[in-house]
C-alpha cells in the first residue's frame, strides 16, 4: 500500500567528534512536540552514542554491525520497513550516521529508489563542522570533504574556541567548497534549530541570478579549496530533459569518484514544474518540485562539486543538452 504521506527524513553527518550526538539531543528538545524515530548507527558492536541520546528510548534505532554508508544491507531497508509498519508512532526519521559516513551513500535509497520514496522523503542533509579541527580534516581526509560537499546545511560548531578570524576563515573555506549550502553557527547552549529546521530543500541552490547579454546565455562561477572544486552553472535556455539525464549518467559511469555531489534546479523544455536534479554516486535522481512562478525567471542553476574540476568539459557537455543547442551562443563574461 502506498502512503499517503511520505515521512520526513533528517540526516546528520559530520568527521569525528563534531558534536553530533550533542546537535540530536538538542533537535530532540527543540522537536518535543513532535514524535521522532531516530537511526542510530554504531560503527562498532557496542553500542555507546545510542545511550548517550536522550528521551528517544522508545523509537531509538540502532545499526552496530558496521556503517551503513559501506554496506547498505537487507538490516538497513528491513529496519525501514519496521519503522514503516510504526508509522503512527512517529512523524518525522533522524539517522545519525557515523563520523565516517558517505553521506551520499545514505541518502541513496532515498533519492534513488521510487518505491521507497511514497514512504519517506529526504528533507535535508545536515553537517557539523568542528571549527578547531576542520582545516586540518579537510587535508588529510576524503570523508570530511564528501560530508561538506553533500549536505544542505553545514552547522558550525565548537565556535567558542576559536577566535572571530579564524571562524570567518572556516566560513569562507565552506562556501568554497560548497557554495549553495546554507552556514549556520551554533554551540550546544544554542544551536540555530529554528534556521536548520525551516529551510526548503527546493531553496537551497537559489541565488542571484546573474545578468545575460541578449535572450539566451550561460555563465559559470569557479570556487576552489585546494583540490576541491565547485563548478556553478546557470542557464536561461530550456534543457532537454531526457539528453541531460543521459550524458549526466554516462558521466558519472565513468567520473564519479570524482565528483561528490551534482545538483540543481532544471528549467525543462515543456515543463511547467521545476526539475530537481542531484547525484548521489553513480546513480542520478531527478524530482518535480514547485511550479516556476509568473515572475520568477526561469534560470536553470547546476552545482558540481568534485576534484581538480575544469570547467569548460562541463560547459560543453551541458550546452549540448539544451533543448534547442543550435541557438546557444558563446558569451564571454
Amino acid at each position: 500500500m502506498i502512503a499517503t504521506q511520505a515521512k520526513p527524513v533528517t540526516i546528520l553527518t559530520g568527521f569525528l567528534g563534531a558534536g553530533k550526538t550533542t546537535f540530536l539531543n538538542a533537535i530532540i528538545a527543540y522537536k518535543k512536540d513532535i514524535k521522532l524515530a531516530i537511526i542510530e548507527n554504531e560503527f562498532g558492536k557496542e553500542s555507546i552514542d545510542g545511550q548517550l541520546v536522550i528521551g528517544a528510548e522508545e523509537n531509538l534505532f540502532e545499526l552496530s554491525n558496521g556503517c551503513i554508508c559501506c554496506s547498505l544491507n537487507d538490516d538497513f531497508y528491513a529496519l525501514l520497513e519496521t519503522l514503516w509498519g510504526k508509522k503512527d508512532s512517529f512523524d518525522e526519521l533522524v539517522i545519525e550516521t557515523t563520523g565516517i559516513a558517505d553521506p551520499a551513500s545514505v541518502a541513496s535509497p532515498f533519492l534513488t529508489n521510487p518505491s521507497l520514496s511514497n514512504y519517506y522523503r529526504l528533507k535535508r542533509v545536515i553537517c557539523l563542522i568542528d571549527a578547531r579541527l576542520i582545516e586540518n580534516q579537510l587535508k588529510e581526509t576524503e570523508e570530511a570533504r564528501k560530508q561538506i560537499s553533500f549536505s544542505d546545511i553545514l552547522m558550525i560548531t565548537k565556535t567558542d574556541l576559536v577566535d572571530e578570524e579564524q571562524l570567518q576563515n572556516v566560513k569562507k573555506i565552506l562556501k568554497k567548497i560548497n557554495p549553495f549550502s546554507i552556514v549556520l553557527i551554533g554551540n550546544k547552549e544554542n544551536y540555530p534549530l529554528k534556521e536548520a529546521f525551516e529551510a526548503e530543500p527546493n531553496k537551497l541552490i537559489t541565488v542571484k541570478a546573474p545578468k545575460f547579454a541578449g535572450n539566451f546565455g550561460v555563465k559559470h562561477d569557479h570556487h576552489q579549496h585546494d583540490d576541491v572544486v565547485s563548478l556553478c552553472f546557470y542557464f536561461t535556455e530550456t534543457f532537454d530533459l531526457e539528453a541531460l539525464f543521459h550524458r549526466l549518467t554516462v558521466f558519472l559511469n565513468f567520473q564519479a569518484k570524482d565528483i561528490y555531489r551534482v545538483k540543481g534546479i532544471i528549467n525543462a523544455h515543456n515543463q511547467e514544474e521545476k526539475i530537481i536534479l542531484q547525484s548521489v554516486s553513480y546513480d542520478l535522481s531527478l524530482a518535480t518540485g514547485n511550479n516556476w512562478t509568473a515572475d520568477e525567471e526561469r534560470l536553470s542553476r547546476i552545482v558540481f562539486i568534485g576534484k581538480k574540476l575544469k570547467p569548460e568539459g562541463f560547459e560543453k557537455m551541458l550546452r549540448q543538452c539544451l533543448y534547442n543547442s543550435n541557438l546557444a551562443k558563446d558569451y564571454s563574461y
